[in-house]
């Protein structure tokens, strides 16, 4: 009996020791997977000052110009030069996008800057982007290119 006992757990503890293995590996498998689809993909790579916006940009521009319109006008102004219509009641004017650093910065240091707002002496001088998405902020980009060309 005994015997038959200890045979009975040693064959559960292989049993369960053989699922615990097949779950670590689905799981594994299911966590190393590649986005299959392009809005995932946009949100989950590491995004740096030098990275170039992944939107092709025809598709781009065209929702990032009623983007602007709804969240960066208000500051930046119709023409991106800063002279919106709440520009003038901040403590710091906002930037001009057609010139200067602006008109030549990288993708991703504009994307970082939208999404991540900016401090400058430890005061928030423009708010981090809350109500958009990360693809969003991308056409958003593409169109902020834009006003520095005209």
């Amino acid at each position: 009996m005994r015997n038959s006992l200890g045979n009975t757990y040693s064959l559960l503890f292989i049993v369960r020791s053989l699922a615990l293995t097949i779950f670590a590996i689905a799981l594994f498998a299911a966590c190393s997977r590649k986005p299959s689809n392009e809005t995932s993909s946009l949100t989950e790579s590491i995004v740096t000052k030098q990275t170039k916006n992944p939107l092709p940009e025809a598709a781009a521009l065209i929702a990032g110009k009623s983007l602007y319109a709804v969240h960066c006008t208000m500051c930046h102004g119709d023409d991106g030069k800063g002279e919106g219509s709440a520009g003038g009641s901040l403590a710091m004017k906002p930037t001009d996008l057609t010139t200067g650093d602006a008109a030549i910065a990288a993708d991703g240091k504009l994307f970082l800057i939208i999404k991540n707002g900016i401090k400058n002496e430890g005061k928030q001088t423009m708010p981090p982007a809350k109500e958009v998405t990360d693809k969003q902020i991308w056409q958003i980009v593409a169109y902020a290119h834009t006003l520095a060309r005209k």
